[in-house]
């Protein structure tokens, strides 16, 4: 039964590295992208559970650690005695005390990246902007989301300048749909996730496959605003050669996927997935966020269930014997 949950859970994190997702439905490939780095996460702390409370009563770990050494100093001329248990002890704590750290320097970041947002809103614009945005200084065209609780738009300088109507609404309407969609809590999600999950092969690639998903969705919900789609191609052109503007809550509208985003946007009617594929997709996300939410379940469990175990447990300590 391990066995089997453990093939499907790395079934769920691999799967979507080897699919091509590039031109599946934006909101499908969000949820195999944000499931996977779950999985991951899930996967991290339940290693470390099994790793504080589960190896050390194993007949495995009692043989590796029950053993002493007389390690001689010569300098002070004694000796000093090194027990197999205190360094494993020592080993089992170092995956959770990294785990730990990793989430707490997410947390650093994020709350970094919060305070100079809110430093730009208020004190680096230089006025209101068009349809509620803010404008800041900067020749170069550049359009982000700054802020998480209450984000806001921010336009650069040099967007008015050298946009035309078509295109300003166009690059309005995708970082609008960036707060619309509440994309700020799907990535701030996900680097938590990637946070737990980041000793596990292939997590930077899915936070960046996931961002490209996101700016695909943004650009799906622009040309339902009616925008013209060459419009926003072309924003996105201008965008992808401009310096981003520091921190914004989402990356810039051009920084993304650029390539294959043009190709979506410049086809009309870009090659989609057949029906029976599409439905496929459709089974495995589902599929995907029940295994998410089983393992989500077996972590607490384990966890509360080596606490008790050890509770009620004697603990013999392993003292060399001369």
């Amino acid at each position: 039964m391990i066995a089997l949950l453990a093939a499907i859970v790395a079934a769920g994190m691999i799967l979507p590295h080897a699919l091509r997702l590039q031109r599946v439905h934006q909101v499908t490939a969000i949820v195999l992208w944000l499931s996977s780095l779950a999985l991951r996460a899930l996967t991290g702390a339940l290693a470390v559970v099994c790793l504080l409370f589960f190896l050390p009563r194993t007949q495995l770990f009692s043989a590796m650690t029950h053993w002493c050494l007389d390690v001689a100093w010569p300098f002070v001329g004694s000796e000093l005695q090194v027990e197999g248990h205190g360094l494993a002890d020592v080993a089992l704590y170092l995956p959770g005390i990294a785990l730990s750290l990793s989430l707490l320097y997410m947390c650093y970041r994020t709350a970094q990246s919060a305070r100079q947002a809110r430093h730009l809103i208020e004190h680096d614009v230089l006025g209101d902007g068009p349809r509620e945005s803010l404008i800041v200084s900067g020749t170069g065209v550049v359009f982000a989301v700054a802020g998480l609780i209450r984000p806001r738009i921010v336009v650069s300088a040099g967007a008015l300048i050298w946009l035309d109507d078509e295109e300003l609404d166009a690059a309005l309407d995708h970082e609008r749909a960036h707060i619309v969609r509440r994309h700020r809590f799907v990535m701030l999600l996900a680097v938590a996730f990637a946070a737990l999950g980041r000793a596990i092969p292939g997590t930077h690639c899915a936070i960046r496959e996931l961002a490209f998903q996101l700016e695909r969705d943004a650009d799906r919900w622009a040309l339902q605003q009616r925008n013209d789609r060459l419009a926003l191609a072309s924003v996105i052109c201008k965008t992808a050669a401009a310096e981003p503007i520091a921190p914004p809550a989402l990356a810039s509208l051009g920084s993304t996927g650029v390539r294959e985003r043009l190709s979506q946007l410049l086809n009309e009617h870009p090659a989609g997935q057949a029906r029976p594929a599409a439905t496929a997709l459709n089974a495995l996300a589902t599929a995907m966020v029940i295994c998410t939410l089983l393992l989500a379940a077996v972590v607490p469990t384990a966890a509360l269930a080596g606490i008790g175990d050890d509770a009620h447990r004697t603990h013999h300590p392993n003292h060399c014997h001369h």
